[in-house]
């Protein structure tokens, strides 16, 4: 198990036949705990999780700041930057693709685009405001069928950033409107 990634992983060059059972914990965590984490962050996360990408565009990081203002505390930022863009984009499978700093100053153009240009430009505008985030991609529900089993496929995959918030570590937001 990789902590830093929350993966399972083995040795073996197939997990056939591999059994394990994984214990999992969903906090309910409310808006006014969340507020109230500190603003301070651990050297190592910080290290690698409020790194910009090479290039990153000034426009990029300018409306980051506007759209949080003055607010100071992490998770309202977070909060601030999530709501603007479930409020003000549209979801679009149709557009280019590219994660550059380029393709995110189209998408901030555009206004609209897909999972994946939401979570890292969101990455980004949050790590630029010295909230360290990172990409997490995974899987939504799927459909149930008549048995009551869960089909997953390809199209339920989708991305999402997670900030860190010191006293509750990874926070999942959801930008995607």
């Amino acid at each position: 198990f990789d902590p830093d990634s929350a993966s399972l992983a083995t040795d073996k060059t197939t997990s056939d036949g591999l059994r394990y059972t994984v214990e999992s914990a969903l906090p309910r965590l409310t808006a006014q705990e969340l507020a109230g984490a500190p603003g301070s962050v651990p050297p190592d996360v910080a290290q690698r999780y409020l790194d910009l990408p090479p290039g990153m565009s000034e426009r990029v990081v300018r409306e980051a700041g506007r759209v949080v203002g003055a607010e100071i505390s992490p998770y309202r930022r977070a909060k601030a930057l999530q709501d603007w863009f479930r409020e003000n984009f549209r979801y679009n499978l149709a557009v280019p693709a590219g994660h550059d700093g380029n393709a995110m100053e189209q998408f901030l153009q555009t206004r609209q685009g897909y999972c994946e240009q939401f979570a890292g430009t969101y990455a980004a505008m949050a790590r630029s405001l010295g909230l360290p985030s990172r990409v997490a991609v995974g899987f939504t529900a799927g459909t149930a069928d008549a048995n009551g089993r869960w089909r997953v496929t390809g199209k339920e995959a989708h991305a999402w950033p997670e900030d860190y918030l010191s006293g509750y570590g990874r926070v999942a937001c959801e930008p995607t409107p």
